[in-house]
């Protein structure tokens, strides 16, 4: 049996037994689906090594971050006078794009998501510790006295937020929380609660969980 048809059979059992646990349909929500073909033999294992891959380049490439001001304007903060000509002809070359980049191809309704996670992020009263966003190549990082609180990503067009609460906890494994359990990466072990923030219903609960981390 090859490596792929292997992994393709104990992701297929882990898939079924979550969302067995979850009472809903889990294809389509883990991060490897965003680079899912479903017309190859093994899809899943195919895009998890995928997935992997592309994770591992952008770790050996970093891009230098900067800061950027809590009242700057969303597109200035992301405006790097990225070529458009040149991301479409990375994403057919299957090259990975930078977080600033993904953002250039979302909808105006992702990006006011996104603003609107920005906003409550960074909203804190007078005279408390400021929340300071950082842009990486790979995701917009958020921290309040060195400690990271929050990390937004995009994976093809699902905007996604980590965040540092327990993803075993019973008040967020009640079925009206969807997220998922990230803290085996390296990148999100201190944010391992992995929510997706794709509707208006979503966004709320976003918020009120970035409140309950704040």
């Amino acid at each position: 049996m090859s490596i792929e048809r292997e992994l393709q059979q104990k992701m297929d059992v882990e898939k079924w037994l979550e969302s067995e646990t979850r009472h809903f349909d889990m294809c389509g929500s883990y991060d490897y689906c965003a680079f899912c073909d479903k017309s190859e033999e093994t899809p899943c294992a195919n895009a998890y090594l995928r997935m992997t891959a592309q994770n591992d380049a952008q770790e050996a490439e970093p891009e230098p971050s900067y800061d950027y001001p809590v009242e700057g304007d969303t597109e200035e903060v992301l405006g790097r006078h990225i070529d458009p000509e040149i991301i479409m002809k990375k994403k057919a070359a299957r090259k990975s794009l930078s977080f600033a980049e993904k953002y250039s191809l979302q909808s105006d309704i992702v990006k006011e998501r996104y603003a609107a996670l920005r906003a409550a992020l960074t909203a804190v009263p007078k005279g408390a510790p400021r929340i300071k966003g950082r842009i990486s190549r790979q995701c917009d990082t958020y921290r309040r006295s060195g400690v990271i609180v929050a990390k937004i990503t995009i994976i093809g067009k699902s905007l996604r937020i980590n965040l540092p609460l327990d993803p075993d906890a019973p008040e967020f494994c009640d079925g009206k929380t969807p997220h998922e359990n990230t803290g085996h990466k390296k990148v999100y072990e201190c944010v391992p609660f992995q929510f997706k923030v794709n509707s208006k219903l979503a966004l709320k609960r976003a918020i009120r969980l970035i409140e309950l981390v704040k």
